[in-house]
């Protein structure tokens, strides 16, 4: 009986492990995507002149760092990437060395 007993826990703690390990990646992989389409929409934002706030990279970058630590790594690694990226664009962006994207307020009619 007790041998019995002890399989019975080891089995439900190894599905409770399984299935927090599953919800890990997937709260990582959310992290990353909205991280990723944060800091694209930020280039866009750039491009566009609709906005230089370098929030938007800032904040990529700390949900790719959660995503990295939640155990999706690839992903998360690509998303502090395009963050810093998307950072040094809007920078360069808002000081205007980038032909052809006008600095949002410094446009000349």
């Amino acid at each position: 009986m007790p041998e019995e007993r002890q399989d019975d826990m080891q089995e439900r703690t190894a599905q409770k492990d399984g299935r927090e390990g599953v919800l890990k990646l997937l709260l990582g992989r959310i992290c990353c995507f909205v991280g990723l389409l944060l800091s694209a929409g930020g280039i866009v934002f750039a491009i566009l002149g609709a906005s230089v706030n370098l929030s938007a990279g800032a904040v990529g970058i700390v949900l790719g760092l959660v995503g990295y630590f939640l155990g999706v790594r690839r992903l998360g690694a690509a998303t502090i990437v395009l963050g810093v990226v998307t950072i040094f664009f809007m920078a360069a962006a808002s000081t205007g060395l980038i032909p052809g994207v006008v600095a949002p307020g410094h446009g000349y009619n």
